[in-house]
């Protein structure tokens, strides 16, 4: 999953924002925090995520891979089900973007 910026926000409130989003569908709360730090340091590292900050989250068997501007930040274990979920179950935080997905990946 690629979130590219087209306006400027705080490390901090990037980061909270997506642990948000990810926490009640996931089992290990302390993997979350493990995201919310990856998240908070690479975005922490430009000052915010400003217009055309990429965020990128790689989602395998090892878990969420974190990289800000195509710098690898690193991995938060165990939570790739819980963060493709944000994206593809029914409480999907955009239904417009996981029918797009399926439309044109699934088939």
């Amino acid at each position: 999953f690629v979130l590219k910026m087209n306006f400027k926000v705080g490390a901090e409130k990037m980061a909270a924002a997506i642990a948000e989003s990810v926490n009640p569908r996931a089992s290990n709360k302390k993997q979350v925090e493990t995201l919310k730090k990856l998240i908070l340091d690479g975005v922490a590292a430009k000052g915010a995520a400003t217009p055309g900050t990429t965020l990128q989250f790689d989602c395998s068997n090892a878990g969420v891979k974190v990289s800000v501007d195509g710098k690898e930040i690193g991995i938060a274990p165990g939570l790739q089900k819980a963060f493709c979920e944000v994206y593809m179950d029914e409480k999907c935080v955009s239904p417009a973007l996981r029918n797009s997905c399926v439309e044109n990946c699934c088939r």
